[in-house]
């Protein structure tokens, strides 16, 4: 098992930690006064019923002292991973984080979605269409308490923040706001399947933990040494989630979770969703897609705002697709955060937990945006800005435009000899070739890790790695060079042996003037998924990406013999190249690190044109 994979008790997959951790201040006031009467309970675990009569086991804290009419603004959060996880016949304790939202005069309602946790029902699928449903009879439930202001904002980290941000599209009245931090807009591109290509080393363990957290097919820690072993990493050894109040509420429980056997199998749907529209039952990457939801997000008119790190799997990318793809108000953060932002992710400097400070600064923006329109009743005034980090800078920026004004596309040609430049060179043509390397990956801590584990994200000096691969480097530059946005690579590729069914990687790196080289992003592609599309079919969220379907129909074998275009989409990135560093793209047939390889037996060659009509180039969005 990989170093750091889910090891943190905890960390971002399996507790309440999935939500904000805002720092403690002075408790607010809970609200208008109201009349007299006995106070709520601070924390009170109970069911709450659907529409189609599942039970959800749903934790309320209130603020010490609430009554009737107080008025209170809620932060809803429905969480994959257990609202809350105590030890057999131990009550278990108050979550920190709701603690810290109360003490602020909100009210905290954290619910187990269906079939996961103590709630009952079945899930029939990963972000499913039932379990995105409940958060509207959840909110109406939740605006007739009477200590509520009738206000909700959903919010939420990795999965809390996916069913946070689905939510909007429910057009339910009393979800006033949205915060989903290191959310994924849409599960197969930015996630599961980028470029079409499966994340496989990093999926198996994290399915798994999903059916020890389910006891799907009877699995819990006990059922192997993996189990175990897994278990012991994320600290859940020995717990359960939290039973609701009462004498019945372990019997409850136990019949709750009787009902989560049968739930969807994560790995089963990876592995047969190959292609975007695969559909079996209530099954499919769509249904939990924010980029599929477009017109009811926007119909909802709910303001978002949006945490994602530049190197937290394809959150970025998401971020900007809802940025672009989206009319509502937003305010998106893009910055050097590993998934969660409890680490500092910036490829020039070493990987550390964030300080209070920064994380301070990140949970007051979220306070400032409920306090806006959950607390109070600010209607939205359509403003969208996106602030980012750049990396080698380390200066952060805001837009009210993606691309950033004074963007240009500045070309640079692949040609003899390794090189890249900016002007072709069309009196020599030739080719490279490129062999499958089946040991030439990213390592253990890089961004497909950490969004489902919220380890660090750590990228050693790629030098040693890129000597085995095929690479092209520009001369020193000049000029301080700013990259920001969503780059590409168009790749003159010739198939060889076992091609047709391959993929490629590519990397856009940095050359030190010493020789180290440092990551930046990175970009791949089943080749089968090589189509592009016209571009008035590309709906507006991919306005960003090369128009593709990644759709059964339009799969096809890659020829051998046969030179073909294929376009791979980077993902986004801010970096500033300085004078003096050299810009490098680096071209792969595997990353056996987070890739699924392809063909499965690793034994696949190409060859990658240069110069002429046809040739190679990387295309980055270049900053004036």
């Amino acid at each position: 098992m990989r170093r750091g994979l889910l090891r943190r008790p905890l960390a971002a997959l399996v507790a309440a930690a999935a939500v904000l951790g805002l720092s403690v201040v002075p408790a607010a006031a809970a609200g208008p006064a109201g009349p007299a009467g006995p106070a709520e309970p601070h924390l009170r675990s109970r069911y709450v019923t659907m529409p189609d009569g599942v039970r959800l086991a749903v934790d309320v804290y209130l603020p010490e002292g609430t009554r009737a009419g107080a008025g209170l603004p809620t932060v809803l959060v429905t969480q994959r991973y257990w609202r809350a996880r105590v030890r057999l016949g131990e009550p278990g304790g108050a979550s920190g984080e709701a603690e810290q939202w109360t003490a602020r005069g909100y009210a905290y309602v954290v619910a187990d979605l269906r079939g996961t946790g103590a709630s009952f029902g079945t899930l029939g699928s990963e972000l499913g269409a039932d379990a995105i449903a409940d958060s509207g009879p959840l909110s109406d439930w939740i605006a007739a308490q009477p200590w509520s202001n009738g206000r909700v904002g959903t919010t939420g980290i990795s999965y809390g923040g996916d069913t946070a941000m689905l939510a909007t599209a429910l057009r339910n009245h009393h979800i006033t706001a949205a915060a989903p931090i290191s959310y994924d807009f849409d599960p197969y591109e930015d996630l599961v399947r980028p470029g079409g290509v499966l994340i496989e080393p990093r999926v198996a363990p994290y399915a798994l933990l999903l059916r020890i957290l389910d006891q799907a097919g009877g699995t819990t820690c006990e059922t192997d040494e993996q189990a175990r072993q897994l278990c012991a990493h994320v600290g859940l050894t020995g717990l359960q989630p939290r039973p609701v109040d009462g004498p019945d509420g372990q019997a409850l429980l136990a019949a709750a979770r009787a009902e989560h056997a049968n739930n969807a199998n994560l790995v089963e749907m990876a592995n047969a969703g190959a292609y975007r529209d695969y559909r079996d039952g209530p099954k499919s990457w769509t249904v939990g897609s924010v980029g599929e939801k477009t017109d009811a997000v926007e119909a909802g008119r709910v303001p978002v705002l949006t945490r994602a790190g530049w190197l937290d799997a394809g959150t970025a990318n998401g971020a900007l697709s809802q940025f672009t793809g989206l009319s509502n108000t937003q305010d998106a953060w893009i910055g050097p955060w590993n998934h969660g932002a409890g680490w500092l992710a910036d490829p020039f400097r070493p990987a550390r937990p964030l300080t209070a400070q920064e994380h301070d600064e990140n949970d007051r923006r979220v306070l400032d945006f409920f306090d806006r329109y959950v607390r109070g009743d600010a209607r939205p005034d359509g403003r969208r800005q996106v602030h980012y980090y750049t990396f080698n800078e380390g200066v952060w920026r805001t837009t009210s435009r993606w691309p950033v004004p004074g963007t240009r596309t500045q070309r640079f040609h692949l040609g003899e000899g390794g090189t890249l430049d900016s002007r072709p060179d069309d009196r020599r043509t030739g080719s490279d070739p490129l062999r499958l390397d089946p040991t030439a990956g990213t390592g253990p801590l890089d961004r497909w890790n950490t969004n489902l584990s919220g380890d660090e994200v750590s990228y050693p000096d790629r030098a040693a790695v890129d000597a085995k691969l095929l690479s092209y480097t520009t001369a020193p530059l000049t000029a301080d060079t700013r990259v920001t946005g969503n780059g590409k690579v168009t790749l003159d590729v010739t198939g060889l042996a076992g091609s047709a069914r391959g993929a490629l990687h590519v990397y856009l790196e940095d050359v030190a003037p010493d020789g180290r080289v440092t990551y930046l992003t990175e970009g791949q592609l089943a080749l089968a998924d090589r189509a592009v599309a016209d571009r008035e079919d590309n709906p507006d969220w991919r306005r960003l990406r090369t128009p593709r379907s990644y759709a059964a129909e339009d799969a096809e074998d890659f020829p051998q013999g046969r030179a073909q275009r294929v376009t791979i989409d980077l993902q986004p990135v801010s970096v500033l190249f300085r004078s003096g560093e050299r810009i490098r793209l680096t071209v792969a047939a595997a990353n056996p690190d987070s890739f699924q390889l392809l063909p499965a037996d690793g034994q696949a060659s190409y060859r990658i044109g240069w110069g002429g009509d046809r040739g190679s180039a990387l295309e980055l969005p270049v900053v004036r």
